[in-house]
């Protein structure tokens, strides 16, 4: 299938359009199991990888959660504490929503997440509704770096890399997405993450009315 002349761009979730704060998630599971965040970090070490690309479920993880550390917490309770650092960027999201209102681009997300987060997310940032592509890493199956995910993404949108600008609080994500062909962004604040994004879009305009 041959691709659009769509540009797009993609967002991260955490730390980009969606605030994450994972000491704090941390914390409230110790608080939540009566033990260190060292022991909840360790735990939550050993099962992040298989939870991340979607192998265990929920119920999995809670059930390791309560035999390591000797519970009986229902999931409901764990979920609160698991999404302690989880909070809305209401700026960011409502600014990546109305690029894509502009009509030009083509607007996206890619995040490394788990189900439990993915729950969250329907429920606080109904915003993503509004996105071309949301592609979660538990439901797709495989989580960024890999250029597998990024590949995915390009199909589904069917716009090529050269159109893409990919955005994310991590160098090695914007990486993997720059060896694929898409322009990249590595986000420390909006303030110039917006400057760049402005200066991408201004530059795909040039391209397709040269003077």
């Amino acid at each position: 299938m041959e691709a659009t002349n769509m540009n797009s761009i993609l967002f991260d979730l955490g730390n980009v359009l969606v605030r994450y704060d994972h000491g704090r998630t941390l914390s409230a599971l110790a608080a939540l199991y009566g033990v260190d965040a060292e022991e909840i970090f360790y735990l939550y070490q050993e099962i992040a990888p298989a939870f991340g690309i979607g192998q265990i479920a929920p119920e999995e993880v809670v059930r390791r959660f309560n035999e390591r550390f000797g519970a009986k917490c229902k999931l409901e309770q764990f979920a609160d504490a698991f999404c302690c650092g989880l909070g809305r960027d209401d700026a960011a999201l409502a600014y990546a929503v109305s690029l894509r209102q502009e009509g030009e681009l083509a607007i996206g997300a890619i995040s490394n997440t788990n189900a439990i987060h993915v729950a969250w997310l329907d429920d606080h940032a109904p915003e993503l509704k509004e996105f071309d592509l949301v592609m979660m890493s538990n439901e797709v199956g495989m989580c960024k770096p890999a250029p597998e995910i990024f590949e995915l993404a390009m199909e589904l949108l069917n716009v090529p890399a050269q159109r893409i600008l990919y955005i994310d609080d991590l160098e090695e994500n914007v990486e993997a997405a720059r060896k694929l062909g898409m322009a990249g962004v590595v986000h420390s604040d909006w303030a110039k993450t917006r400057q760049q994004i402005e200066a991408w879009r201004a530059e795909r305009r040039r391209n397709a009315y040269p003077q």
